[in-house]
């Protein structure tokens, strides 16, 4: 009888360590789903942010004008005409397909356009998931967690509209991507988050 009772006991305690493992990998799994779902909006492509003056008429624009860029990151500011030159290519682009022209810098314009970029490095914590095995512990788990740190590079790409009569800012695009490992896969990441900004463009008024 005895022997039985301590059977019993054996299999209650195997039975408790296959639920708490088990309770420990939902856990885990649901965490790195969650991670993973994360990560991969952030390969998803830019996410772009539209703000605009309401009371503006944006079908009275019909021309518009570079009026010169800054790039930024954290070590000051950039001179990079190259760079300068594609993204007011893409912008050029954008606008062009909207009807509007582009003018000399000492033409009349309706729209001043301007932009700028900056770069920031940011970290963030994924989960590497269960370390060790059946060992220890109350109910002889010895499951840990276990998980890293990931370093990225944050890029923002900032278009202003600006009504050039009043010299007030009439409409923003602000576009936010992870960079990549090469300029040219990052300014394709620019290029389509400038198409993407300007695909409502332009804008209805706000009720």
């Amino acid at each position: 009888m005895q022997s039985q009772f301590v059977r019993g006991r054996g299999l209650f305690t195997i039975l408790l360590l296959l639920v708490s493992l088990r309770a420990i990998n939902v856990r885990f799994l649901i965490a790195g789903l969650a991670l993973g779902l994360l990560a991969a909006g952030g390969c998803a492509g830019p996410k772009v942010f539209i703000d605009f003056d309401s009371s503006a008429e944006f079908s009275a624009f019909r021309t518009f004008v570079f009026v010169g860029p800054t790039d930024r990151d954290q070590g000051g500011p950039l001179d990079d005409s190259l760079l300068r030159k594609r993204i007011e290519e893409m912008v050029g682009r954008q606008l062009t397909a909207k009807g509007l022209r582009q003018v000399g810098v000492e033409d009349p314009s309706d729209l001043l356009v301007d932009f700028w970029v900056g770069v920031k490095d940011k970290q963030r914590v994924e989960s590497k998931g269960i370390t060790g095995g059946a060992s220890g512990g109350r109910y002889g788990s010895g499951a840990g967690y276990s998980g890293g740190t990931y370093e990225y590079r944050e890029g923002t790409l900032i278009v202003d509209l600006a009504e050039s009569s009043k010299k007030e800012l009439v409409w923003r695009a602000t576009i936010v991507a992870i960079l990549r490992g090469s300029q040219e896969k990052n300014l394709e990441l620019a290029d389509k988050g400038v198409a993407k900004a300007f695909e409502d463009y332009p804008p209805a008024k706000k009720k």
